[in-house]
């Protein structure tokens, strides 16, 4: 599973406050039981350490001849013989060869530091046993609130600065990507408004939005070029091909013979295809999305044998035989135009890959496949190298959100496909 919890940079300082607020609280904990467990263990260590100078003084007493119970000071009583020793610590002490440690019973209000010993005097063994009463010099419930609340002071100095470095991380490094997001969001497309930048933000930011700034500007030259050229183009293109229209049909009204005639329906057949390419092709370089803008329509079956009919003037002198076959008709957003550049591409680079045998046309309601006996792609893998056509049939599938794909036909040749849906 993909680890998503710093994927969103709106989210991106609330998430990370949170992350760093539970590592201060972790740390702060573990500091304070840390602190705490330390501050018990330097308690038991230094309560053992006065219990042995205790001992000291309590053999040195014993020794001296002083018996039976020796009060060491305030806290520490000394015993030489387990009789002496009170309950319950009598019990206790007698299975004990040596002993030191904190001890506490249910029949006593407070915990007591505990030896367990011996000493020798003339050669004799004898036992030694010192009960201090620690609590008296531990720390009590106030001092360990004090040390906690010690403790708590740390954590919210953590949690503070943690707040503070976020706030000032936020500002130059996270707020920025949210307010190039959001510019994008809201005038992405006006290339009128430019692209702005916190004072507060990192120099990369102020960077990248003179990069992006820049790069939109020559987007938008190079959109503002293309209309040019399209209405030029348009113009320029049309003119002389309105020319040769009308110079066909005014030859057309006289006396011709048969070759005459051939010619100039030739000529008819020529015209009206650059027609549709300079439609076609103007299209592509127009500034808007056409294929929104134009309702959804059936790819009929005469309309496909018309395109057929008009692009295979080249397979009637090879020879070829089309054949046809139709399943269903597609809908489509592409105008006939479109339609006739398409696969008069496509139909002209498989007449012209084809020597001899047939091409086949098949369509249904999610594609159209034309199936050529060519070389196949062995020695040009490419589409490309298919014809310089299929490059114009790619871009205009992608435009209308199509796949085009050329592949290698098992029976020898070639496959070119155009799916509508999948």
């Amino acid at each position: 599973m993909r680890f998503r919890f710093f994927r969103n940079s709106q989210t991106l300082t609330g998430r990370l406050a949170t992350f760093f607020t539970l590592v201060a609280l972790a740390i702060g904990l573990m500091t304070f039981v840390i602190f705490i467990f330390a501050l018990q263990w330097s308690e038991d260590r230094a309560g053992e350490r006065m219990l042995l100078v205790d001992r000291d003084e309590a053999i040195h007493r014993f020794t001296e001849g002083e018996t039976g119970v020796i009060k060491i000071d305030l806290l520490t009583k000394a015993y030489n013989n387990y009789a002496n020793v009170p309950q319950p610590f009598r019990d206790f002490v007698k299975t004990k060869e040596y002993f030191l440690d904190e001890v506490g019973f249910d029949s006593l209000p407070a915990d007591y530091m505990v030896y367990v010993g011996h000493y020798y005097v003339d050669g004799k063994k004898t036992p030694l046993v010192l009960i201090a009463q620690i609590d008296r010099i531990e720390f009590g419930f106030k001092e360990l609130a004090y040390a906690a609340s010690i403790v708590l002071v740390i954590i919210l100095c953590f949690i503070t600065l943690f707040g503070i470095v976020l706030s000032r991380l936020s500002q130059r490094l996270i707020s920025p990507l949210n307010d190039i997001n959001l510019q994008l969001e809201q005038h992405g497309t006006d290339v009128e408004i430019p692209f702005t930048m916190s004072s507060e933000a990192a120099e990369e930011f102020h960077t990248l939005t003179d990069k992006m700034n820049g790069y939109r500007e020559e987007v938008h030259a190079l959109l503002k070029r293309e209309q040019a050229f399209a209405r030029y183009a348009s113009h320029e293109l049309r003119t002389p091909l309105t020319v040769v229209k009308g110079s066909t049909k005014l030859l057309s009204r006289g006396e011709i013979n048969e070759f005459q005639q051939r010619q100039i329906t030739r000529l008819n057949d020529a015209s009206m295809q650059m027609e549709t390419m300079i439609d076609t092709l103007l299209s592509l370089v127009r500034y808007e999305k056409s294929e929104d803008l134009a309702p959804e329509r059936e790819f009929s079956q005469h309309e496909l044998e018309k395109i057929i009919e008009q692009n295979s003037v080249q397979a009637l002198e090879k020879n070829l035989q089309i054949n046809l076959e139709t399943e269903s008709n597609p809908s489509v957003r592409a105008t006939p135009p479109v339609m006739n550049m398409l696969i008069g591409n496509i139909l002209r680079n498989a007449i012209a890959a084809t020597e001899q045998g047939q091409i086949r046309i098949t369509q249904t309601s999610q594609h159209i496949s034309v199936y050529d006996q060519g070389h196949g792609l062995t020695s040009t893998p490419s589409k490309d190298g298919h014809g310089l056509g299929l490059l114009i049939v790619d871009d205009l599938c992608r435009r209308y959100q199509w796949q085009f794909s050329l592949t290698n036909n098992p029976d020898g040749g070639c496959i070119a496909k155009i799916q509508f849906s999948d």
